[in-house]
This record gives structure tokens, sequence and C-alpha cells, in this order.
């Protein structure tokens, strides 16, 4: 039964396609989504993509022929729980602001009772326009919520605030809306968690989770090190799909490019050796371990206590010694039923060295990708992987969101169980 009944605006923006990330993610939290677009925003995205995925018609205008409905203005804005528009240009929130109704979305937001959040994505210099903030600020004196969009690479290449925020944050903030309405209106939303209750479940409440996370770093003299590229976006996203689907998650994050998500907690482990006596102090409590993190299997015998001098060397030669494996340490010593997972990022014959990886070590499940594709590997919001289970088949995952992978790689979990 859904929990929630959103409607889903869409205006025409570049990152209209992370509309789509938005519902699926909606649907996994149990709310019943109801897609509206605007005419330019179907130039982005088709409105057949978000029909095959709901199952319901997809609102362009209200009088196009095959529309149900023909005053659906009315039933789809006051039939809702939420009025949530991803993404949202500088036009759509100056009709918003200033009561022009002139196609469907904006007839819907003036004839809804629902609570409203807009989730901003446009240029910089049209953010800052004086103009657009005038905007923002009197929808938010009328009530309105906002998503900040946040600073990065823009479309046009430029660089500044005015990003999309990340799906998964949009959907925080929406679901922290809808279980905690709030007293009265006005003002800046800032909200973050994702209360478990409304996330995709509760099929693994009562497990704790220990994941690690990102990469480590091995010091050659306290200015240079051994590093790798982990971001611990995946480890990341795992973390938060446990956590949404009612597991306690205990994080130990080495170097990270991506924020930690909420409700979880977090120990740090910068080098590998710190990493294993993190995992050696906690993993008795654990019964669940995934090992994420891209630890450095060698690392300098002897770090120089100062900088090492590039004067007169033409070479340098580095004496390394293995770090501690502590995947295959936590497997091997496992007790009351602790499931292992791992994962194995690798540039060729990655099924092969993973099923190889999984049977050396004891593992219960590895979780494969090809480092050299594009949309996987280090530092992506996406990933391609191939999940192994000991005496199952491969499970082939296309192209997807790293927090849609981690969900998927969650039920193959839960069904080891």
């Amino acid at each position: 039964m859904s929990k929630f009944r959103v409607g889903l605006g869409v205006s025409g923006g570049i990152a209209a396609y992370k509309a789509v990330e938005v519902m699926r993610l909606l649907q996994k939290a149990a709310c019943e989504v109801s897609v509206a677009m605007t005419r330019h925003a179907t130039e982005f995205v088709q409105p057949l993509t978000f029909r095959a995925l709901t199952g319901g018609h997809v609102i362009v205008d209200d009088y196009d022929p095959a529309n149900p409905d023909p005053i659906a203005h009315i039933k789809f804005s006051q039939e809702i729980d939420l009025l949530l528009i991803v993404p949202a240009t500088a036009n759509i929130i100056g009709k918003f602001a200033n009561g022009i109704a002139d196609d469907f979305l904006s007839s819907t937001y003036l004839a809804c009772t629902a609570q409203v959040m807009i989730a901003p994505a446009m240029n910089t210099t049209m953010w800052e326009q004086p103009a657009t903030q005038r905007n923002i600020e009197r929808l938010r004196a009328d009530g309105v919520h906002f998503v900040e969009p946040v600073a990065g690479e823009l479309a046009c290449k430029t660089v500044g605030t005015g990003k999309l925020e990340d799906v998964e944050n949009i959907v925080s903030q929406a679901m922290r809306l809808l279980s905690e309405p709030p007293a009265s209106a006005g003002g800046p939303d800032v909200v973050t968690d994702w209360p478990a209750a409304y996330a995709a479940g509760s099929d693994l409440s009562g497990e704790r989770f220990l994941i690690t996370v990102g990469g480590t770093r091995e010091a050659i003299d306290p200015v240079r090190f051994i590093s790798n590229h982990s971001s611990g976006k995946m480890g990341f996203a795992l973390a938060a799909a446990a956590r949404d689907r009612g597991a306690e998650v205990t994080v130990v994050a080495g170097v990270t490019a991506a924020e930690p998500p909420k409700g979880v907690r977090v120990l740090r482990g910068i080098s590998a050796e710190e990493m294993h006596s993190a995992v050696k102090g906690e993993i008795e409590r654990a019964t669940v371990f995934v090992g994420a993190a891209a630890v450095a299997d060698y690392a300098p015998v002897n770090a120089a206590d100062a900088k090492i001098k590039k004067e007169g060397k033409e070479q340098l030669t580095l004496e390394l010694k293995k770090t501690p494996d502590i995947l295959a340490e936590v497997s091997r010593n496992r007790t009351n039923g602790l499931l292992v997972v791992g994962f194995a990022a690798e540039t060729s014959d990655v099924v092969g060295y993973a099923r190889s990886k999984m049977e050396k070590k004891g593992l219960d499940m590895v979780v494969a990708n090809d480092i050299t594709r594009e949309g996987a590997g280090f530092n992506t919001d996406t990933n391609i992987a191939t999940i192994l289970t000991r005496g199952g088949e491969a499970i082939d995952l296309p192209m997807m969101p790293k927090r849609e992978m981690a969900d998927r790689i969650l039920d193959e979990l839960v069904k080891l169980r």
C-alpha cells in the first residue's frame, strides 16, 4: 500500500532525465507517483519513459485528446500529498511566483492544496539574477519549500551554483517533509535525513552492517603517498540503502570524494593498517561485512620522517610490503552467520577474476565491475556490475545510478539470508 501520493512535475531543463531517478526512488519509498511535464520537458525525456515506469498517463496538456481527464489540473493537484518539481527552471519558478497559468504544470500549481517542493536547476547567472531570487523569496513566503541547487560543473561547461541537487537528497527532503509536515509556512527548509520508516522497507531490520569505503593512503614521507582513484560513492550508496531498509550501519571510511550519508556511524581509517584496526574493533557486532573500500595491497616498508628531497636523485626506489588483507581475514574468522561481501574492480576477465576472489577468500558475494567501461568504476555517479554469489548464477546489472545499484545488491544479499 502506498504511504504517500506525490505529483512529480518536470520542466524543460537538461536535468530532466534525473527526474526519472527521483521517481524510482520515490517508488522504492512506497510512494504512488503521478507525473506531469511541460512541453519543453518532453524534448529532453519522452513521456513514455515515465508512463512505462508508473503505469499511469503522463499529463502534458489538459486538452490533449489522449488525456482521460479534461480538467486534470484540478484532480491531479488535489489528490496528492506533495507537488515536487524536478527540475525547476527559472521560467517555471517565475510563473509560479507571479500566478501565471499558461500550461498544465503552472495551472496545477495554482490549483494545488498540497505542500510544494521545488528543486531548481539552471545556469549560475540565471540562478543569481535578482529576478530569480525575488521569485524564490516570494514562493518561500507563500510556503513553498526549496531543495537548493549545488555548485559544480554545469551542462554549459561553466562551474558555479545551479546544478541539481543529488537525487537521493531530493527524495530525502521530500520524504522528511511528507513525514513531518511543518507547523507553519515560510522560510527555507533544511532537512537531510530520510526516515527509514518511509524508505524501501524494513527487510534488513535487525542487521548490523560494517562497510569499508573509499581508498587508503600509504605514506612515503610526510608529503607523498601511494593511493588510488576510489571516491567512496558506491560504498556510501550501499550504506544509505542499508540504512533506508532498516539496518544499523557503521562505515569505516578511508579517503573519499563524497559526503557520507546521514544516519550512519562513520569511523576513519586512512591507511590500510588504520582501516584494518578499525574493522577489527567493530567486526564482532556486525552481521554483514561489505568490503567496498579500495585498500592498497602494498605500503612502503619504512615511511620517511621528513620530506624526501629530489636533489641528486634521478631515481627513487621504494621497498614495499603487503598490507593486511582485511576482507580475507574477516571471512576466515567469521562467526554467528556473518555474511561477507567483496568488490572486484578489474580491467580484464572481470567475472573470472571475481569468481577466483570469491573462492580464495570464501566470500558469500562479489560485486565485479570493469573500471575501463564508460559509466562504471571510480568517481562516477553510475555503475555497471556483475553480482556473483556462492552457488548462484552471475547477475549482470546494466548501467544505473549507484544508489539504485546498491538496492539491487542488497536484494541479492537478502536472498542469501
